[in-house]
C-alpha cells in the first residue's frame, strides 16, 4: 500500500483554507455589492432568423426598459442584478445590489439609467458608467424617468410610520422637491416637448383614486377625482383616465377632449405613436364579447374585436400595427402573438416557447422585445411577419374531425373551453393511461386549451386546485374550490366558469350529482350565480351538434333546443334547426338545402336531402371547403345519432344513393362507442 507522505496533508489543508477563503469573499461580494459594478463576460449565441435568443438569466425578471432607437435593453431580475445590453447581444454592464431592484428604467435618449430597489437605494447612471450617484431612503416602489434623463421622480413609502410620498431629483442627484400623498397607483414624466413637462400619477385618497397633474416646481396643476390614469401620449399633449366604464382623453392643461362609454372596464390603454387623436382600449373579454376597441378622438370607435385575455399589446413605431401576446389561455407554457393591421384585421399569428409577460417595442420599424418569466428575452423582427410578397399572411382554417373507438395506452377525456363568442366547446384530450378521469379531467380543465386551438380557458387562475371526492354508491361528486377560484368578473364569466365545472364533470361516467363546496361550507354563490345545491349532472336534451369557429380553427359546439315550441320536435325538426345555425358560420351549405324526409330501411336511418346538397361539394374544392363539409357532416350524423336509437345512417339525394368526389368523407357513418369530439391535434 502506498503511504501518503506528511505533504499531501499540507496540500490538502492549503487547498480546503483557499476553497473557505473563496466563499467567504463571494459571500461578503453578495452582502455588500449594492452599488458596485461586476463586469461578466457576456454568453452570446449568434444566430440567424427571426426570433433569435438575446439573453438567458435564468431568473424571473422584475423589470424590463429599452430606449427609443433600441440601442440599449436594460433589465432586473430577482437574483438582485441589473443588466445593459445593446442590440447586438452584448453584455455591457451588470451590478449587484443588497436588495431587490424592484425598478429598473432606461431613458428613451438611452443615455441614463435609473434603479430603484427595496431597501431605499435610488441609483442613477449615464449608460457608459462615466457618471453615477446614490441616494438611500425609505424603500422606492415606483419610478419614473423623462425621456432626456433630466429628470427623476421616486415614489418611497415608510410603512412604519404610514408615510407615502413622491420626491423629484434632477440629473446631478439634487433633490427639487417632496410631496405627502396616498398610495400611488401609477407614475409618469412627460416629454420636454415644448416645455411641456409634467408629472402625472393615480393615487388613492380615502379609497379612491384620483388623478393629479404636477408641474416640475411642485405646484398641483389640477386633478381629476375618482378617475385612474391609464397612459399619457409620448410629448404629454393627452392624456387618458377611466371612470369605472366611461374613458377620458384630456390634454396637458386637464381640458376634457374626448370621452366615450365602453361596456367593459378598461384595464389598458394606448396612444398610437404616430396619432395621439387614436387610442388603443382593451378589458376582460368575459364581461361581454368584444373587448379590444380601436377609437379616433373625432370618428369615434373605428373597429372593435376579441383578444384573449391577460394580453400584451404594443403599437409599432409606425403605429400601422399593432402586435399582441397571450399565454393564459394554453395548457403549456407557450405564448400566442398576432400581429393586426390598423384595420384590426389579424394578418399573422406564430408562437414562443414561453411565458411572455413583457412586451416592448420602440421607435425602431420592426424590432420588438418580449420578456418571460423564466428571465429568457427574445428580439422578433417582424418585417417578414407582417408581409409576404407585400401580401398579409392568412392561416387556413383547421378541423379535427370526430372520432372513435378505444385506444389502448392512453385515457380520454372531454373538456369545456370557450370559443371567442363565449361559447363552450367540448374538446376531447388524450392523457396518461390512469385509473382516475375525473382527476385527470378536472387538473387538464384547470391547465387550459392547448395552444394552436384558438380557444379561451374558462378557469381564471391556472394555478387553481379543484379538490374531488367521489362516492360511487350515490353517484355523488363533491368539488372543493379555494376562495380565489370564486373571484370571477360578472355574470357572463360566472356562467362560463360554472357551466365549463360542471360539463366537464357531468361527462364522467358514474356522476349524477354535484355538490359545490368551499373550506368545507356548501356555496350559495358561484360568482354571480346563486345556486341550488345539490346540482344534478347536466344531460344533454334533444342536443344539436353545431358547427362553431374560433379564430382560424372549426369546431363542433352542441346545443340544446331552448325553444318551447320545439321541446317535442322530431327528428327532422332538430336537423332543420341545425341546418338553420350550420349556415351562419359555414358558407359552402346552399340557401335552399333541407331534409325531405327520413326513413328507416335496411336497418339504418336514410336521411333523404334534396338536390341542393350536391352543390357543397365541388370537385375543384380546396382543403378549406372539404373540412367545412367534413365538419357538416359530422354534424349530421352525431345530431341524428344522440336523438336516435339507430346505429346506421346514411345520406341520400333526391332518394337516391351518390358518391362524392375524392377527398369528400363518404355519405354512410356506423355509430361507434366511445366517440370523440373535436379530438385534440
Amino acid at each position: 500500500m502506498k503511504r501518503v507522505q506528511p505533504y499531501h496533508y499540507l496540500v490538502a489543508l492549503a487547498g480546503l483554507f483557499i476553497l473557505a477563503g473563496l466563499t467567504l469573499y463571494s459571500l461578503q461580494l453578495l452582502t455588500s455589492a449594492e452599488g458596485r459594478s461586476l463586469p461578466v463576460d457576456p454568453l452570446t449565441q449568434n444566430t440567424a432568423g427571426d426570433l433569435y435568443d438575446l439573453w438567458f438569466t435564468g431568473v424571473n425578471l422584475y423589470d424590463l426598459s429599452i430606449d427609443h432607437n433600441l440601442t440599449a435593453i436594460l433589465f432586473s431580475a430577482d437574483n438582485n442584478k441589473v443588466s445593459l445590453l445593446d442590440r447586438e447581444r452584448k453584455l455591457r454592464w451588470d451590478k449587484i445590489f443588497a436588495t431587490a431592484p424592484l425598478q429598473a428604467k432606461l431613458s428613451s435618449c438611452g443615455n441614463y439609467a435609473v434603479v430603484g430597489t427595496t431597501g431605499g437605494r435610488l441609483h442613477f447612471t449615464t449608460t457608459d458608467q462615466q457618471f453615477s450617484w446614490d441616494d438611500d431612503g425609505d424603500p422606492l416602489e415606483l419610478l419614473a424617468i423623462s425621456p432626456n434623463g433630466e429628470w427623476i421622480a421616486a415614489y418611497r413609502t415608510n410603512e412604519e410610520q404610514g408615510y407615502q410620498y413622491l420626491e423629484l431629483y434632477n440629473q446631478e442627484g439634487e433633490l427639487q422637491w417632496t410631496i405627502e400623498t396616498g398610495q400611488v397607483l401609477n407614475l409618469y414624466l412627460s416629454s420636454e416637448y415644448l416645455e411641456q413637462t409634467n408629472l402625472y400619477y393615480t393615487a388613492l385618497e380615502q379609497e379612491q383614486p384620483q388623478i393629479y397633474a404636477v408641474s416640475l416646481d411642485g405646484r398641483e396643476l389640477w386633478t381629476k377625482n375618482n378617475q385612474m390614469l391609464t397612459a399619457v401620449s409620448r410629448h404629454g399633449s393627452r392624456i387618458a383616465a377611466m371612470q369605472e366604464k366611461r374613458l377620458i382623453v384630456y390634454d396637458a392643461l386637464g381640458y376634457e377632449l374626448w370621452s366615450a362609454s365602453l361596456p367593459i372596464e378598461p384595464q389598458t390603454v394606448l396612444f398610437n405613436p404616430q396619432n395621439y387623436n387614436r387610442v388603443l382600449v382593451y378589458g376582460s373579454r368575459e364581461e361581454i364579447g368584444e373587448n379590444f376597441f380601436y377609437f379616433d378622438l373625432a370618428e369615434d370607435l373605428l373597429w372593435m374585436k376579441n383578444i384573449e385575455d391577460g394580453s400584451l399589446f404594443a403599437f409599432t413605431a409606425d403605429g400601422r400595427h399593432i402586435v399582441t401576446s397571450s399565454w393564459r389561455h394554453f395548457k403549456e407554457d407557450y405564448t400566442q402573438m398576432k400581429i393586426f393591421d390598423h384595420d384590426g384585421l389579424e394578418i399573422n399569428n406564430w408562437e414562443v416557447a414561453m411565458r411572455v409577460e413583457k412586451l416592448l417595442v420602440s421607435g425602431h420599424p420592426t424590432l420588438v422585445v418580449i420578456g418571460g418569466d423564466d428571465g429568457y428575452i427574445d428580439l422578433v423582427d417582424i418585417k417578414s411577419l407582417i408581409t409576404v410578397n407585400g401580401n398579409g399572411v392568412s392561416i387556413a382554417p383547421l378541423y379535427s374531425p370526430v372520432s372513435a373507438g378505444i385506444t389502448s395506452g392512453e385515457t380520454k377525456v372531454t373538456l369545456f373551453f370557450s370559443n371567442e363568442s363565449g361559447n363552450l366547446v367540448p374538446v376531447t384530450r388524450a392523457v396518461s393511461i390512469t385509473d382516475n378521469p375525473l382527476r385527470a379531467a378536472l387538473d387538464e380543465l384547470v391547465r387550459g386549451p392547448a395552444r394552436g386551438s384558438a380557444l379561451y380557458r374558462t378557469i381564471p387562475d391556472k394555478e387553481a386546485r379543484i379538490e374531488a371526492a367521489y362516492e360511487p354508491s350515490t353517484g355523488r361528486l363533491t368539488l372543493d374550490l379555494l376562495p380565489e377560484f370564486l373571484i370571477l368578473n360578472g355574470e357572463t364569466q360566472s356562467l362560463i366558469t360554472f357551466n365549463s365545472l360542471i360539463y366537464t364533470a357531468s361527462a364522467i361516467p358514474g356522476v349524477e350529482e354535484i355538490l359545490l363546496v368551499s373550506e368545507g361550507e356548501s356555496l350559495k354563490q358561484f360568482g354571480q350565480l346563486n345556486l341550488e345545491q345539490p346540482i344534478r349532472a347536466h344531460e344533454w336534451q334533444k342536443p344539436l351538434f353545431v358547427p362553431s369557429v374560433s379564430g382560424n380553427r372549426y369546431y363542433l359546439a352542441m346545443q340544446e333546443m331552448a325553444d318551447s315550441e320545439l321541446a317535442e320536435a322530431d327528428l327532422k325538426e332538430l336537423l332543420g334547426q341545425l341546418i338553420r345555425s350550420a349556415r351562419t358560420t359555414l358558407a359552402i351549405i346552399p340557401a335552399d338545402l333541407a331534409v325531405i324526409d327520413l326513413r328507416e330501411a335496411n336497418e339504418q336511418l336514410q336521411i333523404n336531402f334534396n338536390r341542393s346538397f350536391k352543390e357543397m361539394f365541388r370537385a375543384e374544392a380546396d382543403e378549406k371547403e372539404i373540412q367545412q363539409v367534413t365538419l357538416f357532416l359530422d354534424a349530421i350524423f352525431l345530431t341524428v345519432f344522440r336523438n336516435s336509437r339507430v346505429q346506421r345512417a346514411v345520406i341520400l339525394v333526391s332518394a337516391e344513393n351518390w358518391t362524392p368526389p375524392p377527398d369528400f368523407p363518404a355519405l354512410g357513418r356506423f355509430y361507434r362507442q366511445p366517440y370523440y369530439i373535436n379530438p385534440e391535434f
